[in-house]
């Protein structure tokens, strides 16, 4: 099954903020900074303009069935939050959030304040820590912590959101994709990339994906630290490359999507017989990797 919708970028929205940084170049380097220190990065939020000029809640409205797919489900959102003093208490108004820790200082502790509960907590929050937080809760994170928040927009009603925060057991990140969480309303993954790869969608529903590193390309574009798209259930076949880089990937379902392709190498008769398929550099590259991919396989 083939479809056609493009992948839907989308322009970082920068919100300065009283305990912000002053130098965030190291993400979303492309985008407008405005004036002050920034605290929080929106990359992907109903109310983000698309490179196209239009809001992206407007433009899932456009054509609900082909963006969000068969589930019909709203998309994730997803934000950063970079502190250089300690935050103001940060709302995790969301079914689901998971926060992930990028950096942090080496004493570093959230304070959490819980709905019902008679005092605060500290949690403790390391680097590549990962933190799931119900919903009416609210964060403060200390001075020099830059963190990564998945919140789902789609509200499941066949689980209990959990009671308390909790951090979440870190599996082990060495291999090409790695589950954050899985949740009746979100998964949340960490993709490592191949030379190149495909994104084919499936019509099922709709993907969010940001560069958590800076060498990933989708069909030849570049994406800076922190740049983010949508890439829509009926969505046309795309190219990934960045060899040993890192996406953030989160969709609305439990069920691990099957949208990732690995490529296999051109037959030589193939290359033979189409001299423009024989200086593609994308498919030259799959086919030196194909073979070392088999082989990891």
């Amino acid at each position: 099954m083939s479809f056609s919708k493009d992948p839907i970028r989308i322009v970082p929205r920068m919100l300065p903020r009283r305990w912000g940084r002053g130098r965030a170049s190291s993400w979303c380097a492309t985008a407008e900074r405005p004036e002050g220190a920034i605290g929080e990065i929106w990359q992907v939020h109903p109310l983000n303009v698309t490179a196209a000029g239009v809001h992206l809640g407007a433009e899932i409205a456009r054509d609900p069935r082909k963006t969000l797919g068969e589930l019909g489900r709203a998309p994730p959102s997803l934000r950063l939050l970079i502190t250089d003093e300690p935050s103001d208490p940060l709302s995790a108004d969301a079914p689901v959030a998971l926060w992930r820790i990028l950096e942090s200082p080496l004493d570093g502790a959230i304070t959490l304040y819980e709905d019902g509960a008679a005092r605060p907590r500290q949690v403790r929050a390391r680097r590549d820590d990962l933190l799931r937080v119900p919903h009416a809760a609210r964060l403060v994170l200390p001075a020099g912590m830059t963190a990564l928040e998945a919140r789902a927009n789609f509200a499941s009603n066949n689980q209990p959101s959990p009671e308390r925060a909790r951090r979440l057991l870190a599996a082990s990140e060495r291999k090409h994709r790695n589950a954050w969480l899985r949740d009746p309303a979100m998964s949340v993954e960490l993709w490592t990339l191949p030379e190149v790869s495909f994104l084919e969608p499936d019509g099922e529903t709709c993907h969010v994906i940001m560069a958590l590193t800076p060498g990933v390309s989708i069909d030849g574009e570049a994406l800076s630290r922190g740049d983010a798209l949508l890439l829509p259930a009926q969505g046309r076949r795309v190219v990934l490359t960045g060899r040993g880089d890192q996406i953030v990937v989160a969709y609305p379902d439990l069920i691990p999507t099957s949208i990732w392709k690995l490529p296999h190498a051109p037959k030589p008769a193939a290359l033979a017989m189409d001299p423009a398929l024989a200086q593609s550099p994308v498919l030259n590259a799959a086919a030196g990797f194909a073979p070392a991919m088999r082989a990891a396989a």
